[in-house]
């Protein structure tokens, strides 16, 4: 005879599994947990993330320009050059409570991400022009002057370090029999770094060859208040359709930095005509947005509760392009980030 695979239940609170009848008739909203039977109302969720991240006002050099010329009265059509944008992977990571207290949860995420740009070469078609003045070794600027020299190559690219810890106190319940809601309020802090590496060509009238680098960094460190909604429109007990919704204010602090070297490449001279830094603190809000499916089951007797989901997810960070342009002007620009999650969910 095969032994049956569950245990003998234990005295335990009574668990409702997706049913808004679960609880006593009093309860307007009833818990929607999830919750398992005998468990200690633990939860561990792992997630993949591969994401874009876009940064507003990060050209770095055009083409199709003409300066000083009146023999060629047209230029073709030229581009703007930008970091070449890319997917990249990383991963979130969260550990939940849920209390005996009406069902209240507590919740607490870290997310990491690491994007780059691929590298972005630019080749002059009439004169290339880049966006920052390099008066001192004599390239074309966006004002127009030319001091006897010609960009033959610009590049440039970029990279974050992204870093973010969500912390929630929320709470699941019915609001009808298949649709759930989530308020939640808590905390968001980050940390992140941005660097953005630019280099351009050049030569004078006499044939000499010069280098001219642009180094820009970006340290920010961000914390204040998190609140959203999570819906879920359930098909039935195990598949859902499910929307999520988050609206941060952060106290944030920047500590921006360039540093700029030219080079004769025939001579070997090496300068440094700038080198400047900042800091400031400022406010800033912060969009977060998900939309997916969502599968979730029980098993072993309803001693564990399973979810996975995937979807669709878009962050919004208001003015996150601090990098210094020129001297001591910034342009300015938002972050986006963008793309597939899928996310795993375990309790016990």
């Amino acid at each position: 005879l095969q032994a049956d695979s569950c245990p003998p239940a234990e005295p335990c609170a009574p668990c409702a599994q997706l049913s808004p009848t679960g609880g006593p008739d009093w309860i307007i909203t009833p818990d929607a947990g999830p919750c398992v039977e005998c468990g200690v109302d633990l939860f561990i969720t792992a997630e993949f993330i591969y994401w874009t991240a876009r940064e507003d006002h990060l050209a770095f050099a055009a083409q199709g320009s003409l300066q000083d010329n009146l023999v060629t009265p047209e230029v073709r059509k030229g581009k703007v050059a930008e970091p070449g944008w890319k997917f990249s992977p990383g991963f979130k990571v969260g550990l939940g409570f849920i209390t005996d207290h009406d069902g209240w949860d507590l919740y607490a995420n870290y997310t990491w991400l690491r994007p780059k740009t691929s590298k972005k070469k630019l080749h002059p078609v009439g004169d290339l022009v880049v966006q920052d003045a390099f008066n001192w070794i004599g390239t074309t600027t966006l004002a127009g002057t030319n001091n006897g020299q010609t960009i033959s190559k610009a590049e440039g690219k970029w990279a974050l370090d992204f870093n973010v810890v969500d912390l929630e106190l929320g709470r699941n319940f019915f609001i009808s029999r298949y649709l759930k809601l989530r308020p939640h309020f808590g905390l968001k802090g980050t940390w992140q770094k941005q660097r953005m590496d630019t280099k351009f060509k050049s030569v004078n009238a006499n044939g000499d060859k010069f280098v001219a680098r642009n180094t820009d960094r970006l340290d920010y460190w961000g914390i204040g208040i998190r609140g959203g909604l999570d819906t879920s429109w359930h098909f039935n007990n195990c598949f859902s359709l499910f929307g999520e919704l988050a609206i941060s204010n952060l106290w944030e602090r920047f500590e921006v930095e360039r540093k700029s070297t030219t080079q004769n490449l025939e001579t070997r001279l090496f300068s440094v005509p700038m080198y400047l830094c900042d800091n400031f603190h400022t406010i800033k809000p912060v969009i977060e947005l998900f939309l997916g499916l969502r599968y979730e089951d029980w098993f072993c007797c309803d001693t564990y509760h399973m979810s996975i989901e995937a979807g669709w997810e878009e962050q919004w960070w208001s003015d996150q392009n601090q990098l210094i342009q020129y001297w001591v002007e910034t342009r300015g620009g938002d972050l986006f980030l963008q793309g597939l999650t899928v996310k795993l969910r375990f309790d016990f």
